[in-house]
């Protein structure tokens, strides 16, 4: 299985919950390198961008590693296009602030790029449709997706 993981999921990693400098986490850096490595872990270009757009340590070591994990294609851009159609269009999306967020950044890209491969999106987002929450949406739009505590048990990291 193929897992397109989302700024908020590599910032909940780097940052926020199992700092990779840490020895205790090695288990969950290790899967994760190697997922990247082998191509089971990917991502989209413009979590890339998001992740430039703050300078420290962390990112920058970690893109250095991990920078083949970023992808785009045209076929990408086409299944962008069609979410972009079907959250316009949707019933389901309201038209709000949340919504002006969401598709100024990179959720829609991370769900084009899911769809158009048959992956999973992991994602620490737990906002709800209402406020354009990764999950929320890609369950809307049919995609599959998990949190990072859910990540782990499927991969057994650390088991």
């Amino acid at each position: 299985m193929t897992f397109c993981i989302d700024t908020s999921a590599l910032i909940g990693l780097g940052e926020r919950h199992y700092p990779e400098h840490i020895p205790v986490f090695a288990p969950i850096w290790n899967h994760i390198y190697q997922g990247i490595d082998d191509g089971s872990i990917i991502s989209i270009d413009f979590v890339k961008i998001e992740l430039e757009k703050k300078a420290d340590d962390w990112r920058t070591n970690f893109l250095l590693r991990a920078d083949h994990m970023f992808r785009i294609s045209d076929a990408i851009e086409k299944e962008y296009a069609s979410i972009v159609v079907e959250i316009e269009q949707g019933k389901q999306f309201n038209v709000n602030k949340a919504r002006d967020r969401f598709m100024k950044g990179a959720d829609p890209w991370i769900i084009a790029l899911a769809r158009n491969g048959g992956c999973t999106v992991v994602s620490a987002e737990a906002k709800s449709l209402t406020d354009y929450g990764l999950g929320p949406v890609c369950n809307v739009l049919g995609v599959r997706h998990m949190n990072l505590v859910q990540f782990f048990e499927a991969n057994k990291v650390g088991m």
